[in-house]
């Protein structure tokens, strides 16, 4: 019995082992989200939804801003702004920090809700999703994550094949796809219908999401600046937002107090190249990250007021 229970235990441990090594060979090609739970705590970090996720690359702003900014979007299913995402932020925040830059994508969807009552917080959707599932978002491998929440099938970390999508160690979801003018009116047509169909008709302004949206600047001005930015969508896609929230820039004018500046790149739509209709196209991306990155540095240097001391000589403050 005794030598039975010893080679149980020894098939058990070696199949332990196997299953971890398995699932240390999960990389930026494993799913759109896990890279994310693989970094250390983050002094800067870029927050939103699936358009900052794929729209605005941390190399560009690194180039301008000289220092690293993580990006830490997910979709308007796992991060619209709520006590989940707030929660999450905080863990991937350096405590310590205080001249961190934060800059914080909104846009209607991001402060809607797709409940009954959109204040009611119990049944928010992500509540159930991977931010909610994953205590630590700083470990690498991060088996928690593979375990717990990670929606893919085992066999595809063994076979390491190469999709569509990359999830840069920055955070950056890099999407290499057919832009060719035929495949690119589908798939903004198809989705224009998804959110004429599926969005516009569910989902309702959430004065709780708006709350929490304020609450998680607040949380970063202890840290540093926070820039506000509403970044730009295909013409069709910003009919419908128009629809949903016309009032939006009213909405969130309180929140735009609190931080450093806003920024509505809604007003450009037509100037950039989208993968959908609601997805910059990675070119488009690194241009709109450029244009962020100028701003945010213009505001910076706006900021410094020159006096002068008792002495004659100029001082610089912020």
């Amino acid at each position: 019995m005794q030598r039975f229970i010893t080679q149980t235990l020894f098939i058990c441990s070696i199949i332990s082992l196997v299953f971890l090594s398995i699932l240390s060979r999960a990389d930026g090609y494993t799913d759109p989200f896990y890279v994310r739970f693989t970094s250390p705590k983050q002094e800067s970090l870029i927050l939103g939804s699936s358009r900052a996720a794929q729209g605005l690359q941390p190399s560009v702003f690194k180039d301008y801003l000289k220092k690293d900014v993580f990006n830490y979007s997910f979709t308007i299913s796992h991060s619209p702004y709520g006590a989940v995402y707030l929660n999450s932020i905080k863990k991937k925040l350096k405590k310590n920090t205080t001249n961190g830059i934060y800059i914080v994508t909104v846009d209607p969807w991001s402060i809607s809700s797709k409940t009954k009552d959109p204040n009611d917080s119990i049944n928010f959707g992500e509540n159930k999703l991977c931010l909610a599932n994953t205590y630590l978002v700083n470990m690498n491998p991060n088996f928690e994550y593979l375990i717990r929440t990670f929606a893919g099938k085992y066999y595809t970390l063994i076979q390491k094949k190469r999709g569509s999508l990359f999830l840069n160690n920055d955070g950056w979801l890099e999407v290499n796809i057919g832009m060719d003018s035929s495949s690119v009116a589908r798939r903004i047509d198809a989705k224009v219908y998804d959110y004429k169909t599926n969005n516009l008709p569910f989902y309702n302004f959430s004065s709780l999401r708006l709350e929490y949206l304020y609450k998680t600047i607040q949380l970063l001005k202890q840290h540093g600046d926070v820039y506000l930015v509403r970044l730009p969508v295909h013409p069709k896609i910003f009919e419908i937002e128009q629809e949903l929230m016309p009032d939006f820039d009213r909405k969130i004018s309180e929140v735009v107090t609190i931080t450093n500046g806003y920024l509505d790149m809604t007003k450009e739509n037509e100037g950039y190249q989208y993968i959908d209709g609601n997805h910059l196209y990675k070119e488009s991306g690194k241009l709109v990250s450029g244009k962020v990155a100028k701003w945010i540095t213009e505001s910076g240097k706006s900021k410094i007021e020159t006096t002068s001391n008792k002495n004659g000589n100029l001082i610089n403050r912020r």
